[in-house]
């Protein structure tokens, strides 16, 4: 039940819909140039409880970029200084910082916790490796990445949609998975966009909103000004949600993780 400064602070929305939120919890892996929106969004809405996790500290270079950071803070960890600044909102959301790695010994525990993730990183391998967590654990999870003027997203829903390995199949030994901002660079702009967006489908999904299309592919490019959506299946030999990968939750514990010190 939301009590009476919360029926204030979101009056102009349905009553039964804020409190559906406000059981929400939602896991932000990655608080950048995408997960800083998305987290700002998750905020905004009322949720329950947003987490976030980011293993580095706030350099020079992220300020352009990545909304909630300042110069003053410059060497202090991400997940601390964007939880304090969101806690300033106003809004009734538990805000959790974790400074840490998301890695093949806590991912599932830590997805499991949590009833949708978003996935903000900029690298490879943690990209699949919260893919094979959330399909594990069944939980709900959108990809989102951006590369220069260009960004996609994806909700993915295990055992209803393709997961993110039915899109990007990995040859062996490697990662299909595109690059992030981190290796080609990014305008502001339209990951504010893709971030703000991944958080909108989260929000989708827990309300059961026309929005929430597990397995559909959104791309923007900013330079053709253009919006597409591509539809992806399931594949049956998939190697994490098909019929070759009903192992995948103990193998998820036992893959290497990504030499970068980046989430």
């Amino acid at each position: 039940m939301l009590i009476s400064e919360e029926v204030f602070l979101y009056r102009n929305r349905d009553r039964k819909t804020q409190a559906a939120r406000s059981r929400l919890r939602l896991l932000v892996v990655g608080v950048g140039a995408l997960g800083c929106p998305a987290a700002w969004t998750l905020v905004e809405a009322g949720v329950g409880r947003v987490t976030l996790v980011d293993p580095d500290v706030v350099e020079l270079s992220n300020l352009q970029r990545q909304v909630l950071f300042a110069e003053e803070d410059l060497g202090r960890p991400k997940a601390q200084v964007a939880a304090a600044r969101l806690a300033t909102v106003g809004s009734p959301t538990e805000i959790v910082a974790l400074c840490h790695r998301v890695d093949p010994g806590n991912a599932s525990a830590l997805v499991a916790e949590h009833d949708f993730v978003i996935d903000a990183t900029d690298d490879r391998a943690t990209k699949l490796l919260l893919n094979r967590a959330a399909v594990g654990e069944r939980r709900r999870l959108c990809y989102a990445a951006v590369a220069r003027a260009s960004g996609q997203l994806m909700g993915i829903e295990p055992g209803r949609s393709a997961c993110l390995e039915c899109v990007f199949p990995p040859a062996p030994g490697e990662s299909s998975v595109p690059s992030g901002c981190d290796e080609l660079g990014i305008v502001a702009p339209v990951a504010g966009t893709i971030g703000s967006l991944a958080a909108l489908l989260a929000l989708a999904a827990a309300e059961g909103a026309a929005a929430w299309r597990p397995g559909s592919m959104i791309f923007f490019e900013l330079g053709r000004r253009r919006w597409r959506s591509i539809a992806f299946p399931r594949r049956r030999e998939c190697p994490c949600c098909g019929g070759a990968g009903r192992q995948h939750d103990e193998r998820t514990r036992r893959q290497e993780s990504c030499p970068s010190s980046r989430v």
